[in-house]
């Protein structure tokens, strides 16, 4: 009976000016102060496992195959070749979990910098599924940034499950710049990342973004982007992703790859922004088009 005591834990995250209670399972939950930050795995009625860091909620074992498999299969059913995976982030293992579905996975690395997390995870959480156990897997603790600007790789695709975006704090150029260069070697290669939430009053993250990949693409011709959606019910809104892969093979839109749920591939749509001009005095004006596919 003692597990069945419920408390509150109240979620703070500034990027999106939002505070949210949660409700728990006080005695099944695990809290831990890393040397990197702050975790909680609570046990709730409503969502299943709910994982934050740092206060900030990042997946719920409710609905997180919403959003690994919208991360995960486009990028792997674009690559011609897959032996050869890296991913950044991922510390709950799910990510990992969802690349490694693909028999013609060679091998995974994955690049966190909480080692920490990553063990209270194979302890206490149940993203992976044993996914932290299969021998194709290896774990590099380290900063992504830190990781990509130091050595010279080549994969075959490169996943970003990392933070949200945040142009203004880190160098994001950088690191997309050192990822293609990552996959660019191998010949049609790609690589997807997470982009945060969409939420069409407030596009100028994804606009910049946006951006960023566009003279990216267009200083390596031989890659494109596609930009998508999927709503994520724990993050209380659509997510969004961009991949961007090698042109000698057609993009599949997400909405069409068996490999993911059909309940998941009917709340998959394309992004399609476009940002006019207006008189300076006036300032910029942004339209979002979106087109289902």
């Amino acid at each position: 009976m003692g597990s069945a005591i419920i408390v509150d834990f109240h979620e703070i995250d500034s990027d999106q000016g939002v505070e949210r209670i949660y409700s728990y399972y006080s005695k099944s939950s695990y809290h831990l102060h890393t040397d990197k930050q702050k975790v909680d795995i609570l046990d709730s009625p409503l969502w299943g496992q709910m994982l934050f860091l740092d206060d900030v909620l990042q997946s719920t074992t409710r609905d997180e195959v919403i959003y690994h498999n919208a991360l995960v299969h486009p990028l792997l059913d674009t690559l011609r070749e897959k032996k050869r995976i890296l991913i950044l982030g991922g510390g709950e293992g799910a990510t990992a979990r969802e690349v490694l579905r693909w028999k013609n996975v060679e091998s995974v690395v994955m690049i966190e910098y909480d080692k920490e997390l990553v063990d209270l995870m194979k302890e206490k959480g149940s993203w992976s599924q044993s996914s932290f156990n299969d021998p194709r897997l290896s774990i590099v603790y380290d900063d992504a940034w830190k990781y990509m600007d130091e050595n010279t790789l080549s994969y075959n695709g490169v996943i970003l499950d990392l933070t949200d975006p945040d142009i203004k704090k880190d160098d994001w150029k950088s690191l997309l710049e050192n990822v293609i260069k990552a996959v660019k070697g191998v010949g049609r290669g790609g690589f997807v990342m997470n982009a945060g939430l969409y939420t069409p009053w407030n596009t100028e993250h994804l606009i910049s973004l946006k951006g960023m990949i566009e003279e990216l693409c267009a200083a390596n011709p031989e890659f494109k982007y596609y930009m998508y959606t999927s709503i994520i019910p724990s993050f209380n809104g659509e997510w969004t992703f961009i991949v961007v892969s090698h042109v000698c093979r057609k993009m599949i839109s997400p909405d069409h790859l068996n490999i993911i749920p059909y309940w998941i591939r009917r709340s998959i749509r394309t992004l399609d922004m476009v940002l006019l001009e207006e008189p300076i005095d006036t300032g910029p004006v942004i339209s979002e088009i979106l087109t289902n596919v």
